[in-house]
Parts: structure tokens; C-alpha cells; sequence
């Protein structure tokens, strides 16, 4: 889980610093997107992100919650909300997205069905041992 400082930001300001952030993005995502990621994102934070993008892909797929949160090692109630937000539409660009690069979206689900066939890093203290090994 990330942290955060407790000092709100202001919902304007953030929402123009996210705006600004997706339009580094990208450009970024243009010249080396990859390079980005592993400068600014730590290994935990890079799973986070590949889990919920991982949960996204599954219920396109039509995966219930319960089969998300059990083969990614989710919390049920993080499956639960992603679930929510995929029915609510809330994802609708990165759905997009992914049915528009066709082969990549192809790519990825290959990839993380295998992955999950060997099983993804459990919940729970020490949960990401396995990970640095």
C-alpha cells in the first residue's frame, strides 16, 4: 500500500497536477516510457500497478471477482472496487486503449495467464520476499 502525507491537497490543484502528469506521461510514452517507470516507481508500487491493470484485463475478459482476488492475490475488496468501476465505465479509456492496440492487449493477457498458472506474490506480511529473491 502506498502512503501518503495526511495534508490534503487542494481537489483543483490535483486534479490540474494529474493532468499535467498525464500529459508528461505521454510524451514520455512516446520516446521511453519505460525508463520512466522504473526511475520513479519503486517494485511495489510497479506490482500495485500491474495488479490493478492485471484486474481491469480479467473482468474485460468477464472473470468474476472472486476468481480476480484469488488468482492475483488482491484483496477481495480491491477486486471488488475495480469490478465496480469496470461496470460503471470508469475504465473506458484504458479499455479502449487496450482493444485498439490489439496485439498488445493480446501480449499482455498471454503473459499474465501464464503468470498466473505459476502464481502471483501472496498477501500478508512478507508478501513481497519472494519478489526480491
Amino acid at each position: 500500500m502506498t502512503h501518503i502525507t495526511k495534508n490534503k491537497l487542494d481537489p483543483d490543484q490535483f486534479k490540474q497536477l494529474s493532468l499535467q502528469m498525464n500529459s508528461i506521461i505521454a510524451v514520455l510514452n512516446k520516446n521511453s516510457s519505460q525508463d520512466f517507470f522504473d526511475e520513479l516507481l519503486g517494485v511495489e508500487e510497479k506490482i500495485m500497478l500491474i495488479k490493478r491493470l492485471s484486474a481491469i484485463v480479467m473482468f474485460i475478459e468477464g472473470n468474476s471477482s472472486y476468481r480476480v482476488w484469488q488468482l492475483l492475490q488482491i484483496s477481495p475488496s480491491t477486486a471488488e472496487r475495480i469490478r465496480l468501476k469496470y461496470e460503471l465505465g470508469t475504465y473506458h479509456h484504458i479499455e479502449k486503449i487496450l482493444k485498439h492496440h490489439k496485439n498488445d492487449y493480446e501480449k499482455f493477457w498471454k503473459t499474465l495467464e501464464t503468470i498466473l498458472q505459476a502464481g502471483m506474490p501472496p498477501q500478508g506480511r512478507g508478501r513481497w520476499k519472494s519478489v526480491f529473491k
